[in-house]
């Protein structure tokens, strides 16, 4: 047999060799791509000088300023913003590594310590670093709750300064009283006088001590009337913050309220001339002694109204002044009984129309 022949038998025969597929070296072709000359197709330039403008992303000569290549794709790490994370925990996560650091520094001179309870039970301490940490936790913690407490009491006391400013814009009181009401309540918070009491019961008290201390009283029944807080709070609450306070209430007399109610009776001039000039006879003779200025004012009125002609009913009076019928009907009875002693010939001449004559019998 040929060689030629031998050969091409035992190729038939015998398998092909095997072939390591872990790694194939790259072609000729292949390497000589890879390698890519960048030339400048105006300055024709060999070796430009690239500029890489991420932010257009063009590839830029230096050269001459020709657009290379485009679309370029920025592969630099890029930080992305925590717009997110609120101021608050960036405080938080900054004094959290300045104390960490400091316990670190501080660590090697701590010793670890442990103390007993007071109930005798033996419990774990935190020592170094962990107590460093918990202490200063703790004062942020106090910190936070000591500037919450704050904003909360700013907000109450803006709060009440709003209801005194309404309170007195109804009542058309002058913005003294506004200005004397609001020096009194924060006084009250100041002193922090308010716990446990109704803070409607304060800013009515409040209102009603300004209208005293300023001679221009307002009665229990006025401020209960616009404030809805029942009398008896009232009365409690104002002895309370007059005696914490030690603030003068300023005396309430009769001849404060005559021009007040005769206005809301709608009478004339004369009768409130009148009912002043029959106050100030009855404080000479003390013929009402002991009533109160409200009850004074109420009938004073009442017995000048008819005086004059100007007749006003003891039920309507008593609704603008604040007290029982009967109370003005008392006290009447008792101006009635020295009403000769009382009328002089003065008040008769405040109105031609005035008598003796036309008061009525209680």
């Amino acid at each position: 047999m040929a060689p030629t022949e031998l050969a091409t038998s035992l190729q038939a025969i015998m398998p092909p060799p095997a072939i390591d597929t872990r790694y194939t070296a790259p072609a000729a072709s292949e390497r000589t791509v890879s390698r890519v000359t960048v030339i400048c197709p105006d300055c024709r330039n060999m070796a430009p000088k690239l500029i890489h403008d991420f932010a257009s992303g063009d590839l830029l000569c230096a050269d001459c300023n020709t657009v290379i290549g485009d679309r370029l794709i920025d592969s630099r790490s890029a930080w992305r913003s925590t717009a997110k994370i609120s101021r608050q925990a960036e405080e938080d996560a900054r004094m959290l590594m300045s104390l960490q650091t400091i316990a670190t520094q501080t660590h090697d001179t701590t010793s670890s310590t442990s103390s007993q309870s007071d109930s005798g039970s033996n419990s774990p301490v935190a020592t170094g670093k962990d107590a460093i940490l918990s202490r200063a936790l703790r004062s942020r913690t106090h910190g936070r709750a000591a500037a919450q407490r704050h904003e909360r009491q700013e907000r109450n006391l803006v709060r009440a300064f709003n209801e005194i400013s309404a309170a007195c814009a109804t009542m058309d009181l002058p913005r003294i009283i506004d200005d004397t009401a609001r020096d009194l309540y924060k006084r009250v918070d100041a002193e922090n006088l308010h716990r446990g009491k109704s803070i409607d019961a304060i800013i009515a008290t409040c209102i009603f001590l300004a209208c005293r201390q300023k001679s221009l009283p307002r009665t229990f029944k006025e401020i209960c009337a616009l404030t809805k807080v029942p009398r008896k709070d009232i009365g409690r609450t104002f002895k309370f913050l007059k005696e914490k306070l030690g603030a003068e209430a300023g005396p309430m007399s009769s001849d404060d309220l005559m021009a007040r109610f005769c206005a809301n009776l709608s009478l004339l001039s004369s009768a409130q001339e009148c009912a002043v000039m029959l106050n100030q006879m009855a404080k000479q003779r003390d013929t009402l002694a002991g009533k109160s200025p409200v009850s004074i004012a109420g009938a004073c009125i009442y017995m000048a109204s008819h005086l004059v002609g100007q007749p006003r009913d003891a039920k309507v009076i008593s609704h603008v002044a604040g007290v029982s019928e009967v109370t003005i009907k008392n006290s009447y009875k008792l101006l009635f009984a020295d009403r000769h002693q009382l009328v002089s010939e003065e008040m008769l001449r405040v109105s031609p129309m005035a008598s003796i004559e036309f008061l009525p019998t209680p």
